[in-house]
């Protein structure tokens, strides 16, 4: 009786502690990462994979998702420790908010040297395929840059409301690949004075008559434009899911423009005295914005323009047009500029007209801009070829591109730069090899056998 009772006891502890055991060392493998539990889905995959904006000292990785992420990326140098670096507007906050459009400037690095990266996406880790992104920063250059004016605007969500987190590429032959990212507001400047060419050995000189093209990404929306340099800074506000061309003939172009905007082109009568730019009331990003108007020909305009003040003549062609741009930057605020010159009747006419130039200024890292909605000057120019932005996806090499810095008709405030968190990163196995296999299958096995014996006892 009491060997019969023995004979099936010890089998049945011997089984619940085999379960036990299988229990936790299947937990164990879990919490070590040997065997993942799936949470990545396509949505939260990181798309269209850019490195960009690369100086001697730090570079700009960029993409996407079509979910909202918290996402982050792994950086590691030979021969030292891993360390994280997050989205630019988490550096600041103790809360990691997510986005669709991931903006993450890595800095404080070495010329010349080769670092490796993987993304992290709520906690996943993505890599280029089977192999982490390379980066090599760019060698430093003791040359003095050029003086070229940035590029701005400002992005709309098709519903007309302003276009935050999202990303701008600009795309210049013979150049690398630039990135910014919105405002709230939806504004974006990109500073094009210290764009380098593409082997990072020296600044390019960009051709007013050049052709530039931007590709504006925020999830599953795009939109596409192509400019001139020249009229870079007088790109009018884009709306995503659409394309845009301002490099066509004068009449090509008012037509198109007036069709996008939705405002009819100016209509003025000869020898009428009027003030065309800025319009009335109208908000400005230029602090040297260019004032133009129409007046009897070759006629003295008087400009007085309060706040600053600033007081000039200028003298009207033959067409009867006249334009003047202060040399001295506007003080940010409410600005009046009135003219004084005789219209048709010989009687001198006096018209003034109110306008604001907002604060200018920028972190290059975060592309912080002014709020405004630009216009643009038509000029006939011809169009050249350029080559498209090549977009990286995680199975492809990446791009890498200098971040610019800010012509001197924008004032730009760089901040003390912010140096990485430093985290240490415990890198899984990744799914498939054959050590996470065979211990994938000993703990299957374990708790197989467990209940096997618990069912037959």
């Amino acid at each position: 009786m009491r060997k019969g009772l023995w004979s099936k006891r010890i089998p049945t502890f011997f089984a619940f502690l085999l379960l036990f055991i299988s229990i936790w060392v299947t937990s164990f493998l879990i919490q070590k990462g040997v065997i993942f539990v799936g949470r990545a889905t396509p949505e939260k995959s990181p798309r269209e994979v850019l490195i960009s904006n690369i100086t001697d000292s730090s570079f700009t990785v960029t993409f996407q998702t079509l979910a909202k992420t918290v996402a982050a990326v792994s950086i590691e140098e030979k021969n030292n420790p891993q360390f994280v670096v997050f989205d630019d507007r988490n550096k600041r906050t103790d809360e990691q908010k997510p986005f669709y459009s991931h903006y993450i400037t890595v800095s404080d690095l070495k010329p010349k040297t080769i670092y490796e990266l993987s993304i992290l996406s709520d906690g996943e880790i993505y890599l280029n395929g089977e192999k982490k992104y390379i980066v090599t920063t760019g060698p430093l250059i003791t040359g003095a840059p050029p003086v070229q004016n940035p590029i701005v605007g400002k992005v709309l969500l098709p519903d007309g409301s302003a276009a935050s987190d999202t990303i701008v590429v600009i795309a210049i032959e013979g150049a690398q690949s630039i990135s910014s990212l919105t405002k709230d507001d939806g504004t974006y400047i990109i500073p094009t004075n210290s764009i380098k060419k593409t082997i990072l050995d020296d600044y390019l000189t960009i051709d007013g008559n050049q052709e530039i093209q931007l590709k504006i990404i925020r999830g599953d929306m795009r939109a596409s434009v192509k400019s001139l340099f020249k009229d870079s800074e007088l790109i009018p506000p884009l709306t995503l899911q659409k394309n845009y061309d301002f490099t066509k003939t004068p009449e090509q172009k008012i037509s198109s423009l007036a069709s996008q905007l939705k405002v009819p082109p100016a209509k003025t009568k000869f020898g009428e005295v009027k003030i065309l730019n800025p319009k009335p009331s109208e908000s400005l990003i230029d602090n040297k914005p260019l004032f133009r108007g129409v007046a009897l020909p070759n006629k003295t305009i008087k400009i007085t323009i309060e706040s600053n003040p600033i007081k000039t003549e200028v003298i009207s062609d033959n067409n009867g047009s006249w334009s003047f741009r202060p040399s001295v930057p506007l003080s940010p605020g409410e600005h009046t500029i009135t003219i004084e010159t005789q219209d048709n009747f010989g009687i001198l006419k006096t018209i003034s007209q109110k306008f604001t130039v907002f604060a200018s200024g920028a972190q290059v890292a975060e592309s912080a801009t002014p709020s405004a909605t630009p216009a643009i000057t038509i000029t006939p120019t011809t169009t050249q070829a350029i080559t498209p932005t090549v977009f990286i996806s995680p199975s492809a090499t990446p791009l890498i591109t200098q971040i610019p810095t800010i012509a001197p008709t924008v004032v730009v405030t760089i901040p003390p730069t912010i140096p990485p968190i430093t985290i240490p990163i415990t890198t899984p196995a990744p799914p498939g090899s054959s050590s996470s296999l065979i211990l994938t299958s000993i703990s299957i096995i374990l708790i197989f056998t467990g209940s096997v014996l618990l069912f037959l006892l």
